[in-house]
């Protein structure tokens, strides 16, 4: 009985442990991903966290910037996608309200 109970609890750590693996080659893939500059349809639709059917839209309208090299497979620079997707800032309506009053402040002074 005692066996059975020691082999059961050994089995259950193998798994976890196999289960912690898997999480740690994920990671290590993400890490790996994240440092190469140049990007598949695929790994800028990751990034993006849009779907790779929308990413190949927005090549096709010409909306976002990519290469292909032969004509066929699209690639990306990883930071022009950066710079692309934070390219449209919608300001916040307090930062605007602020942005008012300090003109308003030197339009009284004559500044």
């Amino acid at each position: 009985m005692k066996e059975q109970i020691m082999s059961h609890k050994s089995v259950a750590s193998s798994w976890e442990i196999m289960r912690e693996l898997k999480k740690l080659e994920q990671l290590l893939a993400q890490q790996q991903q994240s440092q190469k500059p140049v990007l598949s349809v695929d790994e800028c639709a990751q990034l993006l966290g849009l779907s790779v059917s929308y990413v190949y839209r927005l090549t096709s309208e010409k909306r976002i910037p990519h290469y292909k090299p032969h004509g066929k497979k699209v690639y990306f620079r990883r930071e022009e996608i950066i710079e692309w997707a934070l390219s449209n800032k919608v300001t916040p309506d307090g930062e605007i309200a602020d942005c008012i009053r300090t003109h308003a402040r030197r339009a009284r002074r004559g500044v």
